[in-house]
């Protein structure tokens, strides 16, 4: 009877641990879109953008989730929002997974609390990079120019090459960007942010609000602080 009993509750443990890794599968939705070459996505979303020979857009979470989303194509900018219908914060949503694949990048902007992989892209033009709102975001690129705004306690990390970096960093925001070898570097760091960065040639940045630069390599070094800021060489 004992044996009968054991074998009945692993059996009963067994089907809900099942049952629960069934449940647990995500859903995946396909976005048939094309035509762009710059991309927003706004909300707490994870997402990985590639550089491909072919347009793909796809979003895995929960069902009830992706119900929720929307994808739309306009003026050459990919934009991922939940509908405005369903726009603010639900406790009862999880985690979405935004997959896109792209040939070209000219310009991205991840806000609201996003976590951002973007690799693979080499041969680019100039781009433009928008990191808002507490995201997190890993970029690896190869750019002519880049024109950067980065804010809101956001923390970006760069890598690949850039003849040219400009730009604003402000708001408590962090850029880690040793791994970006450039040319140029044109910066404002204002508001506790804190930047390294690396160049050849020239390096030009206006620190404010208590904010920190760093910087390696051989460039000349222009800087202008205010308000316990510091720029400084760095080993």
């Amino acid at each position: 009877m004992k044996r009968n009993t054991f074998f009945l509750l692993a059996l009963t443990l067994i089907t809900g641990l099942t049952m629960g890794f069934a449940q647990a599968a995500d859903d995946v939705r396909t976005f048939s879109l094309n035509g762009f070459d710059k991309v927003d996505i706004g909300s707490a979303f994870t997402i990985q953008v590639t550089q491909g020979s072919q347009f793909s857009v796809k979003a895995s979470g929960r069902d009830e989730d992706l119900n929720q989303l929307e994808a739309t194509v306009t003026g050459g900018t990919l934009k991922v929002r939940y509908k405005k219908s369903n726009w603010g914060w639900n406790n009862n949503r999880k985690n979405i997974r935004i997959d896109v694949v792209m040939p070209q990048l000219r310009g991205m902007n991840f806000s609201g609390a996003s976590t951002a992989t973007v690799r693979g892209f080499r041969n680019q033009g100039d781009v433009k990079l928008d990191v808002s709102g507490a995201s997190t975001a890993n970029i690896d690129l190869d750019a002519d120019g880049l024109q950067v705004d980065f804010s809101g306690a956001s923390s970006v990390t760069l890598n690949g090459r850039a003849t040219r970096m400009s730009g604003d960093v402000s708001g408590a925001t962090t850029l880690r960007a040793y791994e970006l070898k450039t040319k140029q570097v044109n910066l404002d760091v204002s508001g506790a942010s804190n930047a390294s960065v690396s160049a050849t040639e020239k390096v030009n940045v206006e620190a404010s609000g208590a904010s920190s630069v760093r910087y390696r390599g051989g460039a000349s070094v222009s800087s202008n602080t205010s308000g316990a800021s510091s720029v400084r060489r760095d080993s």
